[in-house]
């Protein structure tokens, strides 16, 4: 396997949309939501394993999800875990492990990826993702893995490609002509059907040379101050003090809106491998096992009774009894009980906003 190639993994949110199971203490990456024996995080670290060597794999967190991270995990090294002090968005995130990485290997190319995503076709994700490193390894473009929508989604962000494609012996990459970030519904609709947008799946591929360049040139405070302190401190332990110090005074940014929609050499690799981000409720049904009457449970001990299209997440060694309910979410936990239409996922930030206002951070 190359030892050039890396990936970083942002395994840093709260998942606030899978509120009440995914928790301020234990987030969503950190949980097997699949109901499939692993976390999101262990099956995102075994997709890239097969791309890159399990020693360059490094894993951006906070910093208090760190035990998670080991427990989860094993045997990764102090060099594979990189923690945010606090949270400032994802710019400065990939700042940081950039600079990391060029200290390790200048030559290393870089897939920056998520760690809440759902790939069907692993096989053909691996070859996606391996002849974009190959690309980057000989060009000087940042890459973003497009969606084919199959759906007017308004959830995610949209890529407008150039008609032309830049050819190479790995396949067909299109120079980015507009970003939009989650569009109306009528607007996904139209670009769904035009055949010139794509959604953004979130995930970069780079050779760290053009990525610090290309950051440099759009946030020259913040990677002034990165190169900075990796030139001054060459002690792992005291860089690390510092760089925490200084992160509060990075911008709280996200890569998209900072980076990829402002620079000129951007450009999307598509996937065709079957994608989703799991970030809300809605999604997560729609790729769990249903009954015969469109339920998904999680629970064996649940007894349903003229039940229909519902999500119940239950927990072990308590028994359930459902009767005439219908597009209904049904979470408890330890200390919350949510029942709601399954729907809308503003209806869950409004009931987080409402009980951080009653109760603070106690249920969060």
């Amino acid at each position: 396997m190359d030892n050039n190639r890396y990936c970083v993994i942002m395994a840093g949110g709260v998942g606030s949309r899978l509120w009440p199971l995914s928790r301020k203490r234990l987030p969503k990456q950190f949980l097997d939501l699949l109901s499939c024996g692993k976390t999101l995080l262990q099956q995102t670290f075994d997709r890239y394993s097969r791309i890159v060597p399990k020693e360059n794999i490094i894993i951006s967190t906070n910093i208090e999800y760190s035990t998670l991270v080991h427990e989860q995990i094993p045997g990764l090294s102090v060099d594979q875990v990189l923690h945010e002090p606090t949270y400032r968005g994802t710019a400065p995130s990939t700042a940081y492990v950039a600079s990391h990485i060029y200290q390790l290997n200048p030559d290393a190319n870089i897939v920056v990826a998520q760690a809440d995503q759902l790939v069907v076709d692993e096989d053909l994700f691996v070859q996606t993702l391996s002849n974009g490193l190959d690309f980057v390894a000989e060009q000087n473009k940042l890459v973003i893995i497009g969606i084919k929508p199959t759906c007017p989604e308004t959830r995610y962000g949209y890529i407008q490609i150039e008609n032309e494609s830049s050819l190479s012996d790995k396949g067909k990459f299109y120079k980015v002509r507009t970003f939009t970030e989650k569009p109306a519904y009528n607007f996904a609709k139209i670009f769904m059907e035009s055949g010139e947008f794509y959604w953004n799946s979130g995930i970069y591929i780079c050779n760290v040379k053009t990525l610090i360049n290309t950051m440099t040139e759009l946030l020259p405070d913040m990677m002034g101050e990165l190169e900075r302190l990796f030139s001054e401190y060459p002690n792992r332990d005291e860089r690390r003090r510092r760089i925490y110090e200084a992160y509060t005074s990075f911008p709280s940014a996200a890569m998209d809106v900072a980076v990829m929609e402002k620079a000129d050499n951007v450009f999307v690799e598509v996937g065709e491998f079957g994608w989703a981000d799991i970030g809300t409720w809605n999604t997560l049904y729609g790729y769990m096992p249903q009954d015969e009457d469109g339920n998904v449970v999680t629970n064996p001990n649940a007894m349903l009774y003229d039940c229909r299209d519902n999500v119940l997440v239950l927990p072990k060694g308590k028994l359930a009894v459902m009767q005439d309910i219908e597009d209904l979410l049904v979470v408890d936990t330890d200390n919350v009980l949510l029942i709601c239409k399954k729907g809308d996922e503003r209806d869950i930030r409004k009931f987080l906003n409402d009980v951080r206002m009653r109760s603070g951070e106690e249920f969060i």
